[in-house]
């Protein structure tokens, strides 16, 4: 199967809610947040590109054993099954957004 194991997973993270899509108002670019297992977890996700979880850095570039994680599935699924929040904001924060993580 393509997706393997995190095709379901990804579908337990839609189901549970809180995922939510950034949309630069000037830019179109977009920006999703993803929760992880805790409530503390949120993830920065570029759905076709990246994701700021560990999984995404060892399994998917590291050692090329996923074709993607299960927070960037689960942004694609919801947005495909309209589960996903959609918040407009300046590109200004979603740059903030970005840099937060770096320094995180």
């Amino acid at each position: 199967m393509l997706y393997g194991k995190n095709f379901a997973k990804a579908l337990e993270v839609v189901d549970s809610g809180g995922i939510t899509c950034f949309v630069g108002e000037r830019t179109g670019r977009t920006l999703y947040k993803v929760p992880g297992r805790r409530p503390a977890d949120q993830y920065l996700v570029f759905p076709a590109h990246f994701c700021s979880c560990q999984s995404f850095q060892f399994d998917v570039v590291g050692r090329s054993e996923a074709v993607c994680c299960k927070h960037q599935l689960a942004a694609r699924l919801a947005t495909v099954l309209k589960r996903v929040a959609i918040v407009t904001t300046c590109d200004i924060e979603l740059a903030r957004m970005l840099l937060e993580q770096c320094d995180g």
